[in-house]
C-alpha cells in the first residue's frame, strides 16, 4: 500500500512510470561574431556597414545626378531652350515620322553612302589648294621665301572665294532637298521661284570658278613648257576646268539628294543631346555596377 509517506516512491510491483528529474538547461553561448573579448569582429561589422552606407550614398548621388542632367535646359535646334528630356521626345517623334514614311514605301529620306557624303569636304580642300596656288601666282608670291604678306593676301582671297562659293552651293543643295519627292528625285517644275533662281546663280558660280581654273592652268602650263605647247596647255586646262565643274556640281547633288529636311532635323536633335544622354547613361551604369558589387 501507498501511504502519504511513501506515495511518491515506486517499487517493482507498481505500474506507474518512473519519474526522472529534468536535465539542466545549458546556458546559450553567444555566436563568435558577438564576442567582444578582442573587439575585432565588432569593428569588422562597423567597417562593412560604413562601406555599405558610403556605396549607397554614392549610388544615390549618381542616380539623382543623372536625373538632373536629363532635366538640364539646352538650346533647341528649332530655337529657344528645352530640357534634354523634351528634346529626346521630339527626337523620338521625328524618328517615328520618318519610319512611318519609309514603311509606306517613300524613298524621300534615303541617305547616300558614307563615302559619297564626304565628297564635299574633299572638294572644299581641292578648291582651296588650287585657288591658293593661282592667287599666289597673281600676287607674286616667291616660293623661295613664301612666308610674306603676298602669301597671306593670296590665302585670304582663296579662302574667301572657296568658302563663299562652297557655302552657296551647299545652300542651293539644301533648297533642292526640300523639294525632294517620295521617289527620291527632284523635278525642276516642282521648284519654287527662289530655288530656281538659286540654282541658276549656282551654275554661274560654277562656270566662273571653272573659267578661272582654265585660264590660270593654261597660263601655268605655257610658262612651264613654252609657247609651242599650246595643245598640251589647252588639254590640261580643259581637264582641270571640267574636273572643277563636276566636283562643284557634286557638292549640290550630295546636299540635295542626301536624306531630307526631316532627317537633317533628326540629326540636329540627336547631336544636341548626345553628350548629356551619354553622360547620364554612364552615371546610371556606374550606379548599377556599384549596386551589384
Amino acid at each position: 500500500m501507498t501511504t502519504p509517506h511513501n506515495r511518491g516512491q515506486v517499487n517493482s510491483a507498481s505500474d506507474s512510470p518512473a519519474i526522472h528529474p529534468e536535465a539542466p538547461t545549458r546556458p546559450e553561448v553567444p555566436p563568435p561574431q558577438a564576442a567582444t573579448g578582442t573587439g575585432a569582429p565588432a569593428l569588422l561589422n562597423l567597417a562593412d556597414r560604413t562601406r555599405r552606407e558610403r556605396a549607397k550614398r554614392l549610388n544615390r548621388d549618381l542616380v539623382v545626378g543623372a536625373g538632373y542632367l536629363m532635366k538640364q535646359r539646352v538650346k533647341h535646334p528649332d530655337g529657344g531652350d528645352c530640357s534634354v528630356e523634351e528634346i529626346m521626345q521630339d527626337e523620338q517623334l521625328q524618328r517615328a515620322e520618318i519610319d512611318e514614311d519609309r514603311a509606306s514605301g517613300s524613298d524621300r529620306h534615303g541617305r547616300l553612302p558614307r563615302w559619297q557624303r564626304r565628297i564635299p569636304n574633299f572638294v572644299l580642300a581641292f578648291n582651296f589648294c588650287l585657288l591658293l596656288y593661282f592667287f599666289a601666282g597673281i600676287t607674286g608670291v616667291s616660293w623661295v621665301s613664301p612666308l610674306s604678306v603676298a602669301l597671306a593676301f593670296a590665302a585670304v582671297l582663296a579662302a574667301m572665294v572657296t568658302v563663299l562659293s562652297y557655302g552657296f552651293l551647299a545652300f542651293t543643295g539644301h533648297r533642292l532637298r526640300s523639294h525632294k519627292n517620295d521617289a527620291g528625285t527632284i523635278y525642276w517644275a516642282d521648284l519654287d521661284g527662289f530655288t530656281q533662281a538659286a540654282s541658276g546663280i549656282a551654275v554661274v558660280v560654277i562656270a566662273v570658278v571653272a573659267t578661272l581654273m582654265f585660264l590660270r592652268m593654261r597660263t601655268e602650263v605655257r610658262y612651264a613648257l613654252g609657247v609651242q605647247a599650246q595643245l598640251t596647255a589647252l588639254t590640261i586646262a580643259v581637264t582641270v576646268a571640267t574636273v572643277s565643274t563636276v566636283a562643284n556640281f557634286l557638292v549640290i547633288a550630295v546636299h540635295g539628294l542626301d536624306g531630307s529636311d526631316e532627317v537633317a532635323r533628326l540629326e540636329k536633335l540627336s547631336a544636341t543631346i548626345r553628350r548629356h544622354v551619354t553622360r547620364a547613361h554612364r552615371m546610371r551604369e556606374q550606379a548599377a555596377r556599384q549596386a551589384g558589387q
